[in-house]
């Protein structure tokens, strides 16, 4: 079976070549840090998405109106078992005008959904391509990720004492947690790290300790490195209620959270309390 290249498509209001230009005005629209040259064939520049990482590029094909090739002819990628992955592979944007306006397909050749990084750079891509690439046709101006201050709180009924269900908030995030865990959480001031893989960090404190009550964890420090995100200075809360024998749990995310991903927040708490933590309360394991 052919592997399926990640594809993006708009269409805007602007002459072909003009859309070129744009393209190449890679810093306006692409949200990185940029060096080097990106407007003539076999140009080359550099794109780094934080930390050690780094891509080169070099434009191996451009046709103004018609088709502007990028191939990655290096690359570093930190977060990944496989740190080469985009090298070799090419972005291609395939330009035609219709109506009156100009309809840009664009292909990552070489990101197919059977490697590592897919699951990161596709939802990165379309918004790069379909948000902000589009603004910066239409108004000049490209449409960088945007942080916003949110709530979000999930419920839980728990059929365990308060006691109880306080115990294992303190004593047993490793048991529960979706992510590795390192250090310790069951007294105030404690410090402890959640980790997946390379590419996510947090570290957190626990910031408020109210027995069979309440606990707080405040992330002091974090780092996402695929798009060099960080979410210092969220709280999650977790507040009880005793319910005769049962408890009531009340989680909140109360942080910032980028534009477009307050859906995967959502499936992200829903998931750690309503199933993770409450399969191990009652059945003793997470999953």
């Amino acid at each position: 079976m052919e592997k399926k290249n990640f594809q993006s498509s708009i269409t805007a209001s602007i002459s072909a070549g003009e859309a070129t230009k744009k393209i190449s005005k890679v810093p306006e629209w692409w949200g990185v840090t940029f060096s080097g040259d990106s407007e003539k064939q076999n140009d080359k520049f550099v794109v780094k998405m934080g930390g050690d990482s780094f891509f080169n590029f070099t434009i191996t094909e451009l046709v103004p109106g018609k088709r502007v090739v990028w191939l990655v002819t290096d690359c570093h990628m930190p977060w990944y078992s496989n740190k080469k992955e985009w090298a070799n592979t090419k972005l291609i944007f395939d330009l035609s005008e219709s109506n009156g306006g100009t309809i840009v397909n664009f292909t990552h050749e070489g990101l197919t959904p059977d490697v590592e990084c897919y699951k990161d750079c596709e939802p990165g891509w379309s918004h790069w391509i379909r948000t902000s690439l589009l603004s910066y046709f239409t108004t000049g101006k490209g449409q960088f990720k945007q942080r916003k201050m949110i709530k979000y709180s999930v419920s839980v009924d728990l059929p365990k004492p308060s006691n109880v269900v306080f115990g294992h908030l303190l004593n047993d995030v490793s048991k529960f947690w979706p992510e590795d865990f390192k250090g310790e959480s069951n007294k105030l001031n404690d410090e402890f790290v959640f980790t997946t893989g390379e590419t996510h960090y947090s570290k957190n404190k626990v910031a408020e300790l109210v027995p069979n009550k309440k606990v707080v964890w405040l992330v002091t420090d974090s780092i996402r490195k695929t798009d060099n995100y960080n979410w210092t200075g969220t709280k999650m809360i977790f507040e009880l209620t005793p319910k005769g024998d049962n408890t009531l749990l009340k989680f909140t995310y109360d942080g910032p959270i980028l534009e477009n991903e307050y859906e995967r927040l959502v499936q992200i708490c829903d998931m750690c309390i309503k199933e993770m933590f409450y399969n191990f309360v009652v059945n003793g394991k997470a999953k």
